[in-house]
């Protein structure tokens, strides 16, 4: 049967609403390429510095010459259209210069977290089906615990300061830097693309559930979600900011949004990026004081961070007059910290490594409604149906809570190699293909959308509905607490009860008690809300993008819990 669409989504009503610069289409051709993409500003700003990295800067000319020459090094290892290349790098000029001769070459990226062990590193590269492996000498260690269960055909290895590789080569290892040395000539060569079909990334998810899942993004995926973001960033930089964006770069790069909103968006503008390779707040501090930038890109636990740092405390951050916060809720608290801090409104995006990074925008220019994450980029639907684990897929009115899907050119081919889990998270409907995110959420009658929590997460006490998210923002009002995360336990008698773990300010440990958290809450949120076990922890479990890992939480209070009764 065929499922119909509401008038809302046909009608698409959210167009009288959107802010400047987010049209309801945008014309993309369809044999563009990520290739296309990167080759976009060929030939301009060739004496523009594009990258500064620990003070040593490059420019766009050189970046593109020393990618073309490390495309010729690979293409002469066997590197070719549709092989799958690994890269396990943190943040550093290699990284995009690795990045973009894969992609020159036709090749298929996937990119291994820095905070990944041997076992995390093995399940990946065979996942993939990865053939070759960039990384650093840092890590070959790791890499060696796993080798033999691996079937890669070379292993490049760097030093990210460019000193030398503290690895001998033997057997399939290679050094990065003497590949450099010795295609001295830029490769020129043309690989034909079909940008629907072809495989540009294999973006692997963080695993809310089971293991991670590696999301085909096409190269037409990752080219629409780069233009539709393209279209609101001129009128950024034009309206906005008024000059050229100066970027602090500390989103890790093996991350979709990383990758989609510095590597790839990099390639369309004449930008600057001071890249950190990992979170290091005091260089973080000394960039700001020193090279003033004007932008940044970041989750909710970094702006934490940084507003709560020591090494922040008496730095002008008013040079950052636009900042993005994504993959994951931004509290309400934190976002009106920041402006307090900056002068400057944080802007708030919502999407998935399947949506290729993107989905749903607010930019600091649109106009604000509290907790709402708002309008669907360019080219791109959303709708709310019924939460059922089944086929009968029901589209809810506007106003009603339920599940979000998404639908738009940037929505993933599907998952790597899982048949069946693609049949859970893909329907048709009105001649599109939807995407079920597994977060619930709502629409208010401006086109506004609300994320109220992940749908696994959701807590049934007492039979009552209680989303983590509404408690954490409550929480993060409390001048004690830094960051907190909220989780349902098993109970007998009400389903689930509610606890909260909770991370304090340094200058309130000791002084503040489990209690005074609970008293707190309890006055705030209805009855039912409230946690009723608080749990003071030094460090929160996090994915490696900073994102809150509430499932780890509830596992590790699984088997306390288990342990405890044995």
């Amino acid at each position: 049967m065929e499922i119909e669409l509401p008038e809302y989504i046909k009608n698409r009503y959210w167009k009288d609403y959107l802010p400047e610069a987010v049209t309801l289409d945008l014309d993309i051709p369809e044999d563009m390429s990520l290739i296309d993409v990167w080759l976009y500003n060929s030939g301009k700003f060739l004496d523009q510095v594009k990258m500064d990295f620990f003070g040593k800067q490059f420019t766009n000319g050189e970046l593109f010459i020393l990618t073309k020459r490390f495309a010729a090094a690979l293409k002469d290892l066997g590197v070719k259209k549709g092989d799958v290349v690994a890269l396990w790098l943190p943040n550093c000029p290699q990284f995009s210069i690795a990045y973009f001769a894969a992609v020159y070459l036709g090749a298929t990226l996937t990119a291994i977290s820095p905070l990944f062990t041997k076992r995390e590193i093995e399940y990946q590269i065979n996942d993939s089906g990865a053939k070759y492996l960039i990384t650093i000498d840092q890590f070959v260690r790791e890499y060696e615990k796993v080798a033999d269960k691996l079937s890669l055909n070379n292993v490049i290895v760097l030093n990210v300061m460019e000193e030398e590789v503290a690895v001998p080569e033997e057997g399939i290892i290679l050094h990065y830097d003497k590949l450099l040395n010795k295609y001295q000539e830029p490769l020129e060569m043309s690989v034909k693309i079909n940008p629907k079909e072809d495989i540009a990334i294999i973006q692997y998810t963080g695993g809310t559930t089971g293991l991670p899942k590696g999301a085909l993004l096409s190269h037409n995926n990752v080219v629409s979600m780069t233009f539709a973001i393209q279209q609101t960033t001129d009128y950024l930089v034009e309206n906005y900011l008024k000059e050229n964006i100066v970027t602090l770069s500390i989103l890790p790069w093996y991350h979709i949004y990383g990758q989609a909103c510095e590597l790839i968006l990099g390639c369309l503008s004449e930008s600057l990026a001071y890249i950190l390779p990992s979170f290091d707040l005091a260089r973080i501090a000394e960039v700001i004081k020193k090279g003033r930038p004007n932008s940044m890109l970041g989750v909710p636990t970094m702006f934490v961070n940084i507003l709560n740092s020591p090494h922040m405390k008496d730095v002008d951050m008013s040079c950052l007059k636009f900042a993005n916060c994504g993959a994951g809720a931004l509290p309400d608290e934190l976002a009106a910290e920041w402006k307090r801090r900056t002068g400057y409104r944080l802007a708030e995006g919502y999407g998935l490594s399947e949506t290729s990074t993107g989905a749903i925008t607010s930019p600091v220019w649109a106009r604000a409604k509290l907790g709402s994450v708002g309008h669907p980029f360019a080219n791109t639907r959303v709708g709310i149906i019924k939460n059922t684990p089944d086929e009968n897929i029901e589209f809810l009115p506007i106003g009603e809570e339920g599940e979000v899907v998404l639908s738009g050119p940037q929505i993933m081919v599907g998952y790597h190699n899982r048949p069946e889990e693609n049949k859970l998270v893909f329907f048709e409907a009105g001649g599109f293909k939807w995407l079920r995110t597994g977060d619930y959420g709502r629409l208010d009658n401006e086109g506004y959308l609300f994320l109220l929590d992940r749908i696994k997460d959701l807590i049934k006490y007492k039979g009552h509905s209680v989303y983590p998210r509404e408690i954490e923002e409550i929480l993060y009002e409390h001048p004690a607490i830094q960051e907190c995360a909220v989780i349902g336990v098993p109970d007998p008698l009400k389903g689930e009860d509610i606890k909260a773990f909770v991370l304090l300010k340094a200058e309130s440990q000791g002084k503040v008690t489990e209690q005074d958290i609970i008293d707190f809450a309890k006055e705030n949120l209805a009855a039912y809300k409230y946690p009723r076990e608080v749990q003071f922890i030094r460090s929160l479990p996090k994915s490696g993008v900073g994102k809150i890992l509430r499932r780890s939480l509830r596992e590790k209070e699984a088997k306390r819990r288990t342990k405890k009764k044995a």
